[in-house]
């Protein structure tokens, strides 16, 4: 058994243990969010739009990730227009600075590891990272808006009088305290990540200068900005569609009209 798939199988005891049957469920939304990563660069790879897969990518994604695990209601569905908006607001914000800032493709750092490789891939590196940008959000936007969207459903069910305006303050309120949290949630991510290289630059003796000027540095610094803009973005979207969609009726029947139930009570 390799490590992998022994850290995998503890991985899925735990969530089995601690969140029960709706652990059970991430654990497989896990792997099936993999999945759709997986096909979505293969489509790339087939010289496939970038932008354009990575945007209806991100829509599935967050589809699975939402409806799988807490089924279709108005908190998800306000939700996921939430999230679809921010992508494709993050997308148009992002692009022409991602064009402008040059930080697309291999830094020279990275020249020995690819020297092996071909360099005619005919994929347009501008796009890929716009594409890396949309995936890297892509969590932090809907965990915060489902947490944003939950909280304001639950508020609709014990008071059905309340005016949208009051739900959407409430919301922003919400917003305002998931802000900072998820904010360094992203920083520390893309950092962690970082920290090897920052070594191996101490070890080449670079300086500051070299550094925060290098395109490694500045693709770092630029998608954890991006997800910054899409964090703070997802927060009035949510609020917003939320109020509009939760007093909402879906049919002839009534969605949410109880408070979600713990696992394992009758």
């Amino acid at each position: 058994m390799t490590i992998e798939v022994l850290l995998l199988l503890i991985l899925f005891i735990l969530m089995a243990v601690v969140g029960g049957r709706r652990g059970i469920k991430s654990f497989f939304t896990l792997c099936l969010n993999f999945l759709t990563l997986s096909i979505i660069l293969i489509i790339i790879g087939l010289k496939a739009d970038p932008i354009k897969v990575t945007i209806v990518g991100c829509v599935i994604i967050t589809s699975i990730t939402l409806f799988y695990i807490n089924g279709f209601n108005r908190k998800t569905v306000s939700a996921l227009f939430s999230v679809t908006i921010v992508v494709l607001v993050a997308t148009l914000l992002t692009y022409r600075i991602g064009t402008l800032s040059y930080i697309q493709g291999f830094a020279n750092e990275e020249i020995e590891d690819i020297m092996s490789l071909s360099f005619y891939v005919q994929l347009d590196f501008q796009k890929i990272v716009i594409c890396q940008m949309l995936m890297g959000l892509l969590g932090a936007i809907i965990d915060v808006s489902i947490s944003i969207s939950s909280f304001m459903n639950e508020l609709y069910i014990a008071n059905k009088t309340i005016t949208w305006k009051s739900m959407f303050n409430s919301g922003m309120n919400i917003g305002k305290d998931i802000l900072g949290t998820m904010s360094n949630t992203l920083l520390f991510a893309y950092i962690g990540g970082f920290m090897t290289l920052i070594i191996y630059f101490n070890e080449l003796n670079y300086s500051f200068t070299d550094i925060i000027n290098g395109k490694i540095f500045c693709a770092e610094i630029f998608q954890v900005l991006c997800g910054g803009i899409g964090v703070v973005l997802i927060i009035p979207v949510t609020a917003l569609v939320a109020a509009k969609i939760i007093p909402m009726q879906f049919g002839k029947g009534k969605i949410d009209e109880e408070p979600a139930k713990i696992d394992g009570q009758n």
